[in-house]
């Protein structure tokens, strides 16, 4: 069926009609409500639909008019905060919890930020080795822009641009992984969880700020990770991501829907490359979900099964990259809800081996047996927003407190290891705290649309 691309090409924008996508095999939309109608009508109340669907840039992130069966937060524009529904915070205090993280990790001192000004360009310091990394400049973007730091964000965005960005050759669109702090190339490499974070960054802030140079730099890369010949990002057989462009096997932390369903409707030249993955990459991170703990392998192999490779000698095991697999179900839950009961059974599964193991390892074995070390911060985070799959389910209201409270009561690090395990639990404190969206439209995008928006 083809699919047509709403509510995100600026030569699209006025486009509200779409086709109903098909859920993938194995899985539902169980709960889900019927698509929202369509936002406006000539009873709007105008000052209710921009407070509740528009930030204060005027940009949208509302409702669509998709038809579909589904729940999740794109469809509907309701990104309620499950703090609020759970642990009773109010808007205030959720919001004074953000600010308490961006001063920490962005304006802190020397002990605890992880944000380096150099004028015209900065840096996320990964201050366990004192290099920049891909993936830290590409959260690092993300946080800016959910969280309204223009500045921050394009002093990020100059440096990945001059320093990491490669737009040449066999590597032509990706992002070297490794750099010095004053910016030259360690490993031109990638870590293709950066240019997926990369990619939808950038479309977020050309919606938000209303900024075409943005939409055409997330283009470039959209293009680049299929158009490059020498260098696909995903699988041509398997049609899931690549450890590197043309391995055969691959990281589950990797694996993004919600992201990619966002670039099979954005991508103006690849769009359907891009859509014909989105099953294949959630049929993937459910496969290598273990049956029994639900744990997931730091690599795995295309069916999901642990992959041994002879430079990570913890490839089968659950490890360091392997607990964003956690905030990656969860999200794409929580924001397009197509896999939603496939989704709740990993959550069922990942939460209940914690509980059992009362959240005190952090790392194991496939199967969760041989554990070690202590349940981390990112860890505390990633799991939490697992939780939004849980959500409904009888029996499950009490852990899913006990994680939210945990993730809301987690002091933010300091010292030489705040780096990643910091900016997963910022990550997933922006999906709980109902304020990681999906910008659909930008102000001049939404008052073509809507002229009333601009009276107010």
């Amino acid at each position: 069926m083809k699919r047509l691309i709403l509510l995100c090409a600026a030569t699209l924008a006025l486009t509200l009609t779409a086709c109903k996508k098909e859920a993938p095999s194995g899985s539902s939309s169980q709960g889900a409500p019927s698509g929202p109608d369509a936002p406006v009508s000539p009873e709007t109340d105008w000052k209710s639909f921009v407070e509740n669907y528009f930030d204060e840039n005027l940009a949208y992130f509302g409702p669509t008019e998709e038809e579909t069966n589904y729940s999740g937060a794109y469809y509907t524009g309701d990104y309620t905060s499950p703090f609020k529904t759970y642990l009773n915070k109010t808007d205030e205090e959720i919001q004074t919890k953000l600010e308490q993280l961006w001063d920490h990790y962005f304006k802190g001192n020397i002990n605890s930020t992880i944000y380096y000004d150099k004028g015209l360009e900065a840096y996320i310091l990964n201050t366990a080795d004192n290099d920049v990394r891909s993936p830290g400049m590409a959260y690092g973007m993300m946080i800016a822009v959910q969280t309204g730091h223009k500045t921050e964000f394009d002093k990020l965005w100059t440096f990945a641009k001059n320093h990491m960005w490669q737009k040449s050759g066999e590597k032509d669109g990706y992002f070297a992984w490794q750099c010095s702090t004053d910016g030259s190339v360690k490993d031109n490499g990638c870590c293709p969880d950066a240019e997926m974070y990369f990619m939808a960054s950038l479309l977020f802030a050309s919606k938000r700020w209303n900024e075409n140079k943005y939409w055409e730099d997330a283009q470039y890369i959209l293009d680049k990770m299929w158009s490059n010949n020498a260098k696909k990002l995903f699988s041509s057989t398997h049609k899931v991501i690549a450890y590197q462009p043309g391995y055969d096997y691959t990281e589950p932390a990797y694996d993004l829907p919600a992201f990619i369903e966002l670039f099979s409707r954005c991508s103006e030249k690849q769009g359907e490359n891009w859509a014909s993955t989105i099953t294949h990459t959630r049929n993937h991170l459910y496969n290598s979900s273990h049956t029994t703990s639900g744990l997931f392998a730091e690599i795995s192999h295309f069916d999901g099964t642990p992959c041994s490779v002879s430079f990570n000698q913890n490839a089968t095991k659950y490890m360091y990259e392997a607990m964003r697999c956690a905030m990656n179900f969860g999200m794409d839950y929580y924001l397009f809800g197509v896999d939603a009961r496939r989704q709740t059974e990993m959550a069922k599964r990942l939460i209940g081996f914690f509980e059992k193991d009362n959240y005190e390892h952090a790392r194991f074995n496939w199967d969760g047996s041989n554990p070690s070390e202590q349940y981390t911060l990112g860890e505390t985070g990633a799991n939490a927003v697992a939780c939004y799959a849980l959500i409904g389910v009888a029996g499950q209201e009490d852990i899913i407190r006990k994680n939210l409270q945990k993730a809301w009561e987690a002091n933010p690090l300091t010292g030489s290891y705040r780096y990643y395990d910091g900016l997963v639990h910022y990550l997933s404190m922006l999906h709980l705290c109902g304020h990681f969206k999906i910008w659909k439209l930008s102000h001049s995008e939404a008052s073509a649309r809507w002229p009333e928006i601009d009276q107010l």
